[in-house]
């Protein structure tokens, strides 16, 4: 048996599989502050505290032979290699507060020269199609766009070094995302694995190293971060089980619903929702403002993802809940089919769009009129988000051309019928839905097996249903995509 660590956003847990059979489930909330809006801290010693006490748990209740990581990226951590102990609460990849320090990180001159660079190499490809798949050009592309953002672990890297001032030099300052951090308590040891690196907007996913120039505009050392292994590598061992099987959430989730090869293509609806695609052996360049990331590199195979994300999908369900449009997220589905409603759009920028549109706009609801009902706002909220997942699919057909053939889907949120149904409406692909929902440790699991010999890449999760299109929902989406463009110009 296996047991997997899993540190989401909300929740800890603790799942032992056997095989492709769940053992055992436990969980924990993850502790959270919200000192000022748009803030959110999480206490990373009780973070710290649960994931040993789940990992003593797997070790003694079920007596496992290994331990797998699998965790939200870009939450920050920073501690003292001294005593181990925290120097700050983490800063949640939610976490807004470095918004204009990610603006004045992208006016400095080693990034405004990166895309300038990057902008020449764009217009020379025009006249020169086929540098374009070159690891150095698509590298260039990528940087055309560059763009840092307050969400990454760079920007709250920086936030933290800054707050600590002159104060850095008390300390043995070590830096990681929570990946290293549960490693670091268990086993002593700094690492992390290559698919978490490459989400932190410090590292170079195209030459597998810490990007020099961004450590210096951040104001780190490479001495400060953990080393890259490959996920089926073992990274030390906790009461003599070893830990292995480290790979960030949405890499787990795409090896766990079986999108091994280029084209495949999947869907984690929780918290937010996140698009990811395969894209093979080799790197590749998004003009449309996708983002370049490893999805994993084990021993033996190296897999690349082109990735889109919605901040707040699952939430934005909740917060209907929060302000009493329903009092349970699962009465959601069956209320959007009872809609007969199709004049209400809305536009689902609770903490901003994300992809490929990154700013920060007030959400709209339109077409609200004396005769709308509560049925009505859940179907727009539901459909806007599959609307959402749409655009970034569009993106995915439109620059990588390989046949879309599915779209496989997990995540709590994959538990609404409606949505996954509009997804399968508004793109014309079949939508299947993973039986394990929570795919993430799912997929962790696996990659530990495998790193422990118990199985190659043999098996994936089993799908309980299949969602094809019974309404072509593509009118109605180019009408929300116009509301979207107004919204967006909107200036009061």
């Amino acid at each position: 048996m296996i047991g997997v660590i899993d540190a989401g956003t909300t929740t800890i847990k603790l799942a032992v599989y056997d095989e492709d059979r769940l053992v055992a489930l436990k969980k924990e909330p993850v502790v959270k502050h919200n000192p000022q809006p748009g803030w959110v801290e999480i206490d990373a010693e009780d973070l710290a505290r649960k994931c040993l006490k789940f990992a003593d748990i797997a070790i003694d209740e079920y007596n496992v032979e290994a331990i797998a990581i699998t965790n939200q990226r870009a939450t920050t951590v920073l501690w003292d290699g001294k005593t181990g102990k925290p120097i700050f609460n983490a800063l949640g990849w939610q976490d807004m507060r470095a918004n204009a320090l990610a603006e004045e990180m992208n006016r400095n001159s080693t990034i405004r020269m990166a895309r300038t660079a990057g902008m020449i190499a764009r217009g020379v490809i025009k006249l020169l199609s086929t540098l374009r798949n070159k690891r150095r050009v698509k590298w260039l592309l990528t940087l055309s766009r560059l763009s840092i953002q307050p969400n990454h672990t760079s920007v709250k890297l920086c936030w933290m070094l800054r707050e600590l001032g002159e104060k850095r030099e008390r300390y043995d300052l070590k830096a990681g995302t929570v990946d290293s951090w549960i490693v670091y308590r268990l086993t002593g040891e700094h690492l992390t694995d290559y698919s978490n690196a490459a989400a932190t907007g410090l590292y170079d996913s195209y030459y597998l190293r810490w990007s020099e120039p961004i450590l210096e505009i951040v104001g780190a050392d490479e001495e400060m971060l953990p080393k890259t292994m490959e996920s089926d590598n073992v990274f030390g061992e906790y009461r003599n089980v070893p830990v292995t099987g480290v790979i960030a959430d949405q890499s787990a989730s795409l090896y766990a619903l079986g999108c091994w090869e280029r084209g495949d293509l999947k869907t984690t609806n929780g918290t937010g929702t996140f698009v990811d695609l395969n894209v093979g052996e080799e790197p590749e360049a998004s003009p449309g403002g996708l983002l370049p990331l490893i999805a994993w590199k084990l021993k033996s195979e190296m897999r690349y993802m082109m990735e889109g994300m919605l901040f707040y999908s699952g939430s934005a369900v909740e917060k209907l809940k929060e302000i009493g449009i329903y009092d349970d997220v699962a009465k959601t589905s069956e209320m959007a089919f009872k809609s007969k409603n199709d004049d209400m759009l809305l536009i689902p920028s609770f903490t901003g769009l994300a992809t490929p549109h990154y700013v920060s706009i007030p959400g709209l609801l339109y077409g609200i009129s004396n005769a709308m009902m509560r049925e009505d706002i859940v179907k727009a909220l539901l459909e806007s988000l599959a609307f959402r997942v749409a655009e970034i699919v569009d993106i995915m057909k439109k620059e990588f051309p390989v046949g879309l053939k599915r779209i496989r889907c997990d995540g709590e949120t994959s538990s609404n019928d409606f949505f996954l149904q509009r997804i399968a409406d508004v793109t014309g692909i079949p939508v299947e839905r993973g039986a394990i929902l929570s795919g993430t440790s799912f997929g962790a699991h696996l990659v530990a097996g495998r790193a422990i010999g118990k199985w190659k890449r043999d098996f994936c999760m089993p799908f309980s249903d299949v969602f094809e299109r019974k309404e072509d929902t593509r009118a109605k989406y180019q009408k929300w995509k116009r509301l979207l463009n107004i919204t967006m110009k909107i200036k009061l």
